[in-house]
């Protein structure tokens, strides 16, 4: 096997290997808020996209209605999300990341974070560059192989 056979078996072995753990974080993550992998994703897409309905969350994540209204119950249970009306439409409902109180609360990412930000620190401009354009494309490869199971 050539020197680039073997990187890319150790490549993909990586990528299998990156998933697991990043799994396994999320659980133990979640699980030390009291909640779930789903609700944590939910608060993620939440906090990234701002405030949405549920529909449009339930889509963002692939889920039915009842099960973005138990991941809405959740995060509002927990005081993480809010529900509101929307100012533009008083029929709809919006889900809203409150992000007063996730921030006034424990960040069990703090430490990951912060050892990212070390490792990529430690990288060149060159290295990052590529890092970011591998993550976009690996993201968009992954989001292709999760509609074609849809």
């Amino acid at each position: 096997m050539s020197d680039r056979d073997e990187l890319i078996v150790r490549l993909a072995d990586l990528g299998a290997q990156s998933a697991t753990v990043t799994a396994l974080f999320q659980q133990k993550a979640a699980a030390s808020y009291g909640l779930g992998v789903t609700d944590m994703k939910a608060l993620d897409v939440l906090m990234r996209g701002g405030p949405q309905t549920a529909g449009q969350l339930g889509t963002a994540l692939s889920l039915t209605s009842g099960a973005v209204t138990g991941v809405v119950d959740r995060l509002v249970k927990h005081g993480l999300a809010t529900r509101e009306a929307d100012a533009a439409d008083r029929r709809r409902v919006l889900v809203a990341a409150d992000l007063t109180a996730i921030m006034a609360g424990p960040n069990v990412y703090q430490g990951i974070g912060d050892a990212f930000r070390a490792l990529h620190e430690s990288l060149s401009t060159e290295e990052l560059a590529f890092l970011v354009g591998y993550t976009e494309r690996s993201i968009a490869l992954t989001e292709q192989q999760i509609d074609a199971l849809s």
